[in-house]
């Protein structure tokens, strides 16, 4: 539908013509704050789809004696992930008049909200899993072993064993004990062949109400909340604190391991592209159209732990 310069008085768009107005405010025209890229590694890609294939090696080395054959094992190979571009788009068309005629620059305006538009979108789409992180039916699929991002018996590659069963989903509020078990979590973590991996927490994610527990369990000298003059080891830890306002749950909060192993991503075809043209008819009219390409997804979740 194209914005046009008829009287509107049910929304104050003939307002616009006149030029009577001291103001136009609009809260929607602040820059458009971004949260959801710190989860991913953000990749640029000139490939409409990208293939991740999951390997795991070898299992230990075995003894043998003297003149015995060394035992020759086959690799282990797993399963691939496929990341395909999806297409975002958003625009506006403005008649003639309307672009003419109204006096406050409304093409102009117009045009940056449709590129905040595209932030918003993209910034809410890559929220998705988080918010909703043991679904195993998502848009973005599921990882090398077709689990949800949060599993309590995600598997690896190992044969016969399940020693390389890993369980990344807590189910617990955010205290002292469940850090605790997050980061005995990593540092037991075991990689697909069932051998210890062992990675450093960097990141503590939650909802913003959770925000003052976080502060207090991670920077005071001592323990909060006790008498007891308990050393307070968390902040030993260095995690960096991060408010992610686009989560729903109040009280829903992650620890990542983002580095080498972290195999959360996002891949970006195409940042918002903009077109200008005359309208497809015989008026006079011009649209603004915007299009942007991103994917995301998982391979392996195992530096992603759920508290809850």
């Amino acid at each position: 539908m194209a914005y046009t310069s008829a009287q509107d008085t049910s929304t104050n768009k003939d307002l616009f013509k006149v030029g009577t107005l001291r103001n136009i405010f609009d809260t929607t025209m602040k820059k458009e704050p971004q949260f959801s890229e710190e989860l991913y590694n953000v990749k640029p890609t000139r490939l409409l789809t990208v293939r991740d294939q999951q390997m795991g090696g070898f299992e230990p080395a075995t003894e043998h004696y003297e003149g015995q054959e060394i035992a020759v094992q086959d690799p282990a190979t797993g399963n691939q992930k496929e990341y395909t571009q999806r297409f975002f788009g958003n625009g506006f068309r403005m008649t003639f008049v309307a672009d003419r005629y109204n006096q406050y620059n409304l093409w102009t305006r117009y045009a940056k909200g449709v590129a905040k538009s595209q932030v918003t979108a993209r910034d809410v789409e890559l929220a998705v899993p988080w918010n909703s992180p043991a679904s195993s039916s998502l848009t973005c699929g599921t990882g090398f072993d077709s689990k949800a991002l949060a599993y309590n018996t995600h598997t690896g590659l190992l044969s016969g064993s399940t020693a390389d069963n890993y369980d990344n989903y807590l189910n617990s509020a955010l205290s002292y004990s469940a850090i605790e078990s997050a980061r005995y979590y990593f540092r037991t973590l075991q990689n697909d062949m069932g051998q210890l991996l062992v990675l450093n927490p960097t990141h503590l994610v939650y909802e913003p109400t959770l925000h003052p527990t976080a502060v207090e369990m991670t920077r005071g000298q001592y323990k909060a909340w006790e008498d007891t003059r308990t050393p307070n080891w968390i902040g030993d830890l260095g995690l960096k604190l991060y408010e992610y306002p686009r989560l729903t749950s109040t009280t829903r909060w992650y620890m990542l391991a983002k580095g080498d192993y972290y195999d959360v991503n996002m891949f970006v075809g195409m940042r918002p592209n903009f077109v200008t043209k005359d309208a497809p008819d015989r008026t006079l009219d011009k649209m603004c159209l915007t299009e942007q390409h991103f994917t995301y997804g998982w391979g392996d979740p195992r530096a992603v732990y759920l508290g809850i």
